[in-house]
């Protein structure tokens, strides 16, 4: 009953009816295990920890286990950890392609991409027809901008397994498909029309939506999008009352009729967070930055969320902690040593790190309450772009508000306002990019970006398609290209479709008459 109460998504359930077996039969690594997968499913991290962890002093040889602390470790943002029983679960199943398989996923999560890849093609090695694994294995290659043998790896996938709507939609993009490409067009047409899951179904339809914009045909497309996120939206629904909720209650715990007052002090005056809308140009900034031979550029990073998630938990505001006396609160202290344990080893070494997580605009006052001399790269780009950017791109995890334009709409405005807040709160710790104006002028917006973080201008900043690092965000095939302008007005093909939106913006004062931002 435990077993079907995990299985069925009844988490509560599940975890209770574990307590009562380890009441009756005691300590047991099998009900343990359910029963941290269950506080894991549940978001209670803490308890899924220290649960594993029984667990797995009672039996450690159980290689699944160790990937189930991996995962609740990466939830922690401990990724030295996770990388830990990955190795162990490897160690114990060396050719166990299930096994062998999932470390390999969960070494990418970690960014460990080295381990991945050796993990990955010993799992290949042990069942060369494993389709997941040639997905995987080419997907770990477009992070790292290997582009030629991740095509290869693409290509085996989609072989293998052609309904691997994933692999094909990543090909497409990678290869730039066209409609005149009649194969691609069948087995998406195929694959979007079949029985297969909403996320198959969903990315089969993004893909042939994009084969469609760049044939210029955009009323078809568009409609294309328009069913790939119903599709999409099925499975992933916005609490929009919920979002709106929040963004109320981050203005009154920081108003001025509460007891709010910034924090002070020197801690986290290396760390630099990259915030703003998704697909408003942070992927390009963060890659500009790290052509920086003093930045250590981290990418797009879960900490802070866990952190903000683990207050949560506790019951704690974090913005009505009050400092008692000259020392820091021992919550900030706590959540920054924990910030600091999850960034690579030799991030002291730098002397700026970036941490480019768009959706921390949410989390500005957390961050400078736990960071107090922490600095902000806010990225900003022409509203309708920002917004039908996000409506056209099959994003895989989180991002709920993405798959309906009203959603996006109501997150954009929202985000405005919270962004200009936060400017007003905390002056001089916030500097704005402009998308528009940083791929027309980049040498000066580089510029003024390492002004603004104290840091002398380099040259490579002005090539950032030649830095060689990991992304894993949905910009990981642009940032790859020269600095290109043509994205800029792709709103204008869909004017018609976006007219609802349009108004909605003007009412909010975000568009002027003429559609020009009044930012």
């Amino acid at each position: 009953m435990a077993k079907q109460a995990y299985a069925g998504g009844n988490y509560t359930r599940a975890v209770h009816l574990c307590d009562q077996l380890l009441a009756q039969l005691g300590k047991r690594d099998d009900l343990l295990n359910i029963k941290a997968l269950s506080l894991l499913a549940l978001g209670q991290l803490e308890a899924a920890e220290s649960t594993i962890i029984q667990a797995i002093k009672l039996n450690s040889r159980v290689p699944g286990m160790h990937l189930n602390a991996a995962r609740i470790y990466l939830g922690l943002s401990l990724n030295r950890q996770a990388k830990r029983h990955v190795q162990d679960a490897v160690r114990l199943a060396p050719r166990e392609t299930a096994i062998l398989y999932q470390a390999a996923l969960l070494s990418r999560e970690c960014g460990d991409y080295s381990q991945a890849l050796r993990i990955i093609d010993r799992c290949i090695q042990v069942q060369p027809g494993l389709a997941p694994a040639w997905h995987l294995k080419g997907a770990a290659l477009l992070d790292l901008g290997k582009m030629e043998p991740a095509q290869q790896a693409l290509e085996k996938a989609v072989t293998l397994q052609p309904g691997n709507a994933r692999a094909l939609s990543a090909l497409v993009k990678l290869r730039g498909d066209r409609l005149e490409d009649t194969a691609t067009v069948a087995l998406l047409e195929k694959i979007r029309s079949s029985d297969m899951t909403a996320s198959d179904r969903g990315s089969a339809t993004f893909s042939l939506a994009q084969l469609y914009r760049r044939d210029g045909r955009y009323e078809s497309a568009f409609e294309l999008y328009q069913q790939a996120n119903r599709i999409t939206a099925s499975t992933r629904p916005f609490n929009r009352e919920g979002w709106q909720e929040r963004i109320a209650g981050l203005l009154r715990s920081t108003g001025k009729s509460s007891n709010f007052v910034p924090a002070a002090g020197t801690a986290g005056s290396n760390l630099v967070f990259i915030v703003g809308m998704p697909r408003s140009g942070t992927s390009l900034c963060e890659q500009v930055l790290s052509a920086h031979p003093q930045v250590l550029a981290c990418g797009e990073l879960s900490t802070m969320q866990n952190i903000e998630s683990s207050f949560a938990r506790q019951g704690l505001n974090p913005y009505q902690v009050q400092q008692q006396d000259a020392s820091r609160p021992k919550e900030f202290e706590a959540a920054g040593a924990r910030y600091l344990a999850a960034l690579p080893r030799d991030h002291q070494k730098y002397k700026r790190v970036t941490d480019k997580a768009p959706m921390n605009f949410e989390r500005v006052g957390l961050i400078h309450q736990v960071f107090p001399a922490a600095r902000f790269i806010y990225c900003r780009r022409h509203p309708l772009d920002t917004i039908l950017s996000c409506f056209i791109q099959d994003f895989h995890a989180g991002l709920e508000f993405a798959f309906d334009l009203d959603h996006i709409t109501q997150v954009y405005i929202d985000h405005v306002r919270l962004m200009e807040y936060w400017t007003g709160l905390l002056p001089g710790y916030i500097h704005t990019v402009d998308y528009e104006s940083l791929v027309t002028d980049l040498e000066s917006e580089a510029q003024a970006m390492a002004d603004f973080l104290q840091l002398e201008f380099e040259p490579g900043m002005l090539q950032p398609h030649r830095q060689e690092r990991s992304v894993t965000t949905a910009s990981n095939v642009q940032v790859r290209k020269p600095v290109y302008t043509s994205s800029i007005g792709n709103w204008k093909n869909y004017r018609e479709q976006l007219d609802t939106t349009i108004r909605k913006l003007q009412n909010h004062g975000i568009l002027d008459a003429d559609l020009n931002p009044s930012m």
